[in-house]
């Protein structure tokens, strides 16, 4: 952030003081926007055990095979997703303010949390992300597509990322927030196709990128693409999963 920003931000602060989202309490001089130290440690991480694919985390103790029943019927094109929490309670909240309510910069803030989980370091280090793309319609009504922000801002974040528009969307689909997982899958299939001016490479690393991941259809049909086009590695990535 530039001494412009922060001067910026100050002179906001004072017209307009920020509370943070979780704890409703003032920011006073935090990193965060609207996302505190306290508010980050009440958001519900994932950890072990989690399902080796889509990262669906389990409860109790797991034995055995940890590829959950969904991932055993998709069979995923991805070959395994990490995702940083649980999209539940201030979760769920916050993905919602960023994605209905055009609140960009809360993708920024939860980013920067979810990048402190190792796990989800290492699976991001050094890949290409390509964030989930919005059709031309859905992008001029919404102004703008959290993937991309998402991916933009894990770019600042993880050592070796970078990120591109590789794949666009072709044709416009219904929200799939009402619909079941046949429903879901049958929605956005054959919905994504490589962005002509983009390159796929058998030799990169590609991570698909999106908000949350709740059935994986929406991943499997990217990364679906993704291979078609070419590329054989494949995986995925959300701040969320539920």
């Amino acid at each position: 952030m530039s001494l412009l920003d922060d001067l910026d931000r100050g002179l906001l602060d004072l017209v307009f003081p920020r509370d943070c989202m979780v704890t409703q309490q003032p920011m006073d001089d935090q990193a965060g926007l609207y996302l505190s130290d306290s508010g980050a440690r009440q958001l519900e991480r994932i950890h072990d055990p989690r399902c080796h694919t889509c990262g669906h985390p389990f409860d109790g103790v797991l034995e055995g095979d940890r590829t959950c029943p969904h991932c055993l019927d998709l069979k995923p094109a991805f070959g395994r997703a990490v995702c940083a929490f649980r999209a539940r309670g201030h979760i769920r909240q916050i993905i919602h303010e960023i994605k209905s309510t055009r609140c960009p910069f809360l993708a920024d803030d939860l980013v920067a949390v979810a990048a402190e989980d190792p796990l989800f370091r290492r699976h991001l280090a050094g890949a290409h992300l390509i964030p989930v793309p919005l059709h031309h319609t859905k992008l001029s009504e919404r102004s703008y597509n959290q993937a991309e922000r998402i991916a933009r801002s894990l770019c600042m974040h993880i050592p070796g990322c970078t990120w591109s528009h590789a794949l666009i969307k072709i044709k416009p689909t219904p929200s799939q927030t009402l619909l079941n997982r046949t429903e879901r899958r049958r929605n956005v299939a054959k919905a994504f196709a490589p962005n002509p001016s983009a390159r796929i490479s058998p030799n990169i690393r590609y991570v698909v990128i999106d908000d949350v991941l709740t059935t994986g259809a929406t991943l499997h049909a990217c990364a679906t693409a993704l291979r078609k086009a070419g590329a054989v590695h494949v995986d995925a990535a959300t701040l969320a999963h539920g």
